[in-house]
């Protein structure tokens, strides 16, 4: 086996960069266990669950008239569309974790996008959104908003002068990415809370790459942050949600979406979600450790023609990355000069799986153009450097070194094999 050493082409952001206070796995786990606490109720003897219970349920039993009217009223469990304890226990999880007033659990990461920006926008609003965004993300604002009289205009998010000067009179949202998909671009979310500010608009963060444990964007002035939670939050594979954090008023019009068109988490995947969320630290630290040394690597590969990844000097937004992530993620992207050799590579992988998703403890391939920004129009993805030679990596828990090796192993194959 080979073994490799970071090149001096990185800068690592040093992990004692954690908010002040507990460390990020004692702060996941007390998040947790408050919340078993909090949902829990006691046996006879006092004794709680170490693990909170699945409720699986629909509709709520009263006693009496009067519990049924506080339910009915918001102040009890009516339906689990609209409140269920598993569910409301891992969006109170979510929300202690990027520093939230509440959050709001919902069946997909794409339901939570869709109702945090209808919540702020209404026919004749306008939307300016990021460059390069997640593909069903760009057909939302493209196909489906402007159906109900609500369009996007999109612009470079990592230049806030870009931003300021595509605001309209009708903007009511900013949409950006902490770290973009798939091109791992870091927009500098101060400044753009700021300009939102200005111009009375929301700033909307999508944090799945990032994390709470990378990147806190309410405390960089965002108006509500949101995650697919079937990525790093729960971890596994094995789910499909999301999760809208912010404080009471902002997540009270997000709520009212909700109610309405549906969309809540399962009970089901909030439990496994809760499990997932448990190891969530220990699996970042290992993940972004990796990802550090097969960027590094990468990046003076012969054969690679850009490295994508914002812990690299050459990244361009790397000073901003320093600023707003406590570390530059677990996620990559490189490009290897065409589609024949993307997809060569694509097939040859071994120990890397071939899947549709991120944030998992397995390791990743995707490869863009084919999957997650197929609906994206050509001149859009080429503009915004989405190439048929650009594959995105989700490094998961394997040994960074067998990572390593597979990935080279695969730029390597000869044509044919």
């Amino acid at each position: 086996m080979m073994h490799y050493t970071p090149a001096m082409v990185l800068d690592e952001l040093p992990p004692e960069r954690p908010p002040a206070g507990p460390g990020a796995c004692t702060r996941v786990l007390t998040a947790v266990h408050e919340a078993t606490a909090g949902f829990a109720v006691p046996a006879a003897g006092g004794e709680r669950p170490h693990i909170l219970p699945l409720v699986q349920s629909a509709a709520f039993d009263y006693p009496d008239a009067a519990s049924a009217d506080l339910a009915a009223r918001g102040q009890g469990y009516l339906y689990s569309r609209v409140g269920n304890p598993t569910v409301e226990a891992f969006a109170r999880v979510i929300a202690e974790l990027e520093g939230g007033a509440g959050a709001l659990a919902f069946a997909s990461g794409m339901a939570a996008i869709s109702a945090a920006l209808l919540s702020r926008v209404r026919a004749g609003d306008r939307i300016l959104a990021a460059d390069g965004l997640y593909g069903t993300s760009h057909e939302l604002l493209t196909g489906l908003l402007p159906r109900y009289g609500v369009e996007t205009d999109f612009v470079d998010a990592c230049d806030p002068s870009a931003v300021e000067r595509a605001l309209r009179p009708t903007t009511r949202v900013i949409y950006v990415e902490t770290i973009t998909n798939p091109l791992v671009r870091v927009p500098d979310l101060p400044r753009l809370a700021a300009v939102a500010r200005a111009h009375d608009a929301a700033l909307i963060v999508d944090n799945t790459f990032a994390t709470p444990l990378l990147c806190r964007p309410l405390e960089h002035g965002a108006t509500l942050s949101l995650h697919s939670a079937s990525k790093y939050l729960s971890g596994h594979g094995d789910l499909i949600g999301g999760v809208v954090v912010g404080g009471d008023a902002d997540l009270a019009r997000v709520g009212e979406v909700l109610k309405i068109v549906g969309g809540m988490m399962d009970p089901f995947c909030a439990w496994l979600a809760l499990r997932g969320v448990r190891t969530l630290a220990l699996r970042v630290e290992r993940q972004v450790a990796s990802a550090q040394l097969i960027a590094a690597t990468l990046a003076e590969t012969p054969g690679i023609t850009r490295v994508a990844y914002p812990g690299l000097r050459a990244h361009p937004d790397h000073e901003v990355a320093q600023r707003v992530l406590r570390a530059p993620g677990a996620m990559l992207a490189f490009d290897v000069g065409s589609l024949a050799a993307a997809r060569r590579m694509y097939d040859r992988a071994r120990l890397v799986r071939r899947a549709a998703s991120l944030g998992e403890i397995d390791s990743l391939f995707t490869h863009p153009v084919s999957f997650s920004h197929r609906g994206v129009p050509a001149a859009e993805r080429e503009r915004t450097g989405i190439t048929e030679g650009l594959l995105r990596l989700s490094v998961g828990i394997e040994d960074p070194t067998d990572l390593i090796d597979d990935l080279l192993q695969a730029l390597n194959a000869a044509p044919g094999l």
